[in-house]
């Protein structure tokens, strides 16, 4: 009789559990991805084979609907890895279990208050802000409260980075105190306004980051970053300055207190000419200058999800393929840092499903790390066209060529560098 109560308990909160669920409404959207990948001497090196490989990546997000004003957002990425591969080796890219099953990245729950709602659990930090220069798909812990007043929205943020008052056992099972690591977490704390108009909006974010997770040393800075998006007839604008200032300060490593000052820019314009469009930007992260002791690299980068190129910072091929020019000890990634990047675009729209785009960028970069290093990384041209199967999925084949600079040389300028082009195509699906 008892085992009959006990079950018949699990099949009521199992009806429970599945009513309430059903009263919730659930919406999906996500990604999927394929590329097609065929690079020539991607380490720029004389005589490197070519490399060609498929990648692909699913993500789905869920919003649950529980009550009116209250949601729960999750997000996972599944099968995130080259084809014919069963494990991904490269780790710098945040693969992290993505390439053999389901991994989930982010839980957020939303709740309405008066004049606003609250934002708890994890989702893209707050760094990515403004434009869609500098932002990366990162995922940070948070609490954060947003308002809304008429045309102004309001926030107030603090992200917990890194937790470092436990550490993992030796068996990896169990965690232990770490004792002394109390305070010894990477937190940001911030607010930021925006102001919205027919056509534009306007921002300001400031934030202040407590880094005290490095040996012997605390950084502490406050990064400030205003930008604006307007559209004025056809043409449309958009500019972000952030500015990092602060200190590194010395906790036991003996070298004493270091200022931090670090920037980046972006400036961009469109317009549009009937089916057809033009358009210019330049984009600028302050490298770090090696014959001082300042900190002037501005962290973290432009942002894996900037894109400017096919071959130069593309987030997606360079996870792909590799650092560029890795074949010396001077190369690029994904992530655009210490650079000055120009970029003169222009496409054309010849029926409503089909662009073509051309675009010629020039690179170089900000503080060489080496004595008697070039600072040109180098002059591409790209040339894509994007074709609409359907109205969520889009087939794109680009072509991309590469004069590499001296750069890509590092510290030995004897060193023989050649140029680079990829080839690719790929699907885009949408949900």
């Amino acid at each position: 009789m008892k085992r009959f109560w006990v079950a018949l308990l699990a099949v009521a909160m199992v009806a429970g559990f599945a009513l309430s669920a059903s009263a919730a409404d659930v919406k999906f959207s996500g990604t999927y991805y394929v590329r097609g990948l065929h690079a020539d001497n991607w380490g720029l090196s004389n005589d490197e084979a070519s490399r060609s490989l498929y990648g692909q990546r699913l993500r789905v997000s869920t919003e649950f609907k529980i009550a009116e004003g209250l949601t729960l957002n999750t997000r996972f990425d599944a099968l995130e890895r080259r084809w014919g591969t069963n494990k991904e080796l490269i780790t710098n890219y945040g693969y992290g279990n993505d390439d053999e099953n389901i991994s989930f990245d982010r839980v957020l729950l939303s709740f309405a208050v008066p004049f606003g709602r609250f934002d708890v659990g994890r989702s893209m930090t707050n760094t990515s802000w403004g434009t869609i220069f500098g932002d990366n798909d990162t995922d940070t812990d948070m609490i954060r409260y947003v308002g809304n007043f008429g045309p102004w929205e309001v926030a107030a943020f603090t992200e917990k980075v890194r937790e470092n008052s436990y550490v993992a056992a030796g068996t990896g099972t169990a965690w232990i105190g770490a004792p002394g690591e109390t305070d010894a977490d990477s937190d940001n704390y911030g607010v930021y306004g925006k102001y919205k108009w027919n056509g534009g909006v306007a921002g300001l974010q400031v934030m202040y980051s407590n880094d005290a997770s490095l040996a012997g040393a605390k950084d502490r800075y406050y990064t400030l970053s205003p930008y604006v998006q307007t559209t004025i007839g056809p043409v449309f604008v958009e500019a972000e300055v952030n500015y990092q200032y602060g200190e590194r300060e010395d906790d036991g490593n003996g070298l004493g207190d270091v200022d931090i000052k670090g920037w980046s820019a972006y400036v961009h314009g469109k317009g549009n000419i009937g089916p057809a469009y033009v358009g210019a930007f330049y984009a600028y992260v302050s490298g770090d200058d090696p014959n001082d002791t300042d900190i002037e690299a501005y962290r973290p980068d432009g942002g894996g999800t900037f894109d400017p190129a096919l071959i130069l910072w593309g987030e997606k091929n360079n996870k792909w393929l590799g650092n560029l020019g890795d074949a010396y000890n001077s190369s690029t990634d994904g992530y655009m840092k210490n650079a000055h990047l120009f970029q003169v675009y222009a496409g054309y729209k010849p029926m409503p499903k089909l662009d073509v785009k051309a675009a010629v960028s020039y690179a170089m970069c900000d503080e060489e790390q080496y004595a008697g290093q070039d600072d040109e990384i180098g002059i591409e041209a790209d040339l894509t066209a994007a074709y609409k199967i359907y109205d969520n999925l889009t087939y794109t084949v680009g072509f991309g060529y590469l004069w590499a600079g001296d750069f890509y040389k590092g510290s030995d300028s004897t060193r023989q560098i050649d140029d680079t082009y990829l080839l690719m195509h790929r699907l885009d699906l949408s949900f």
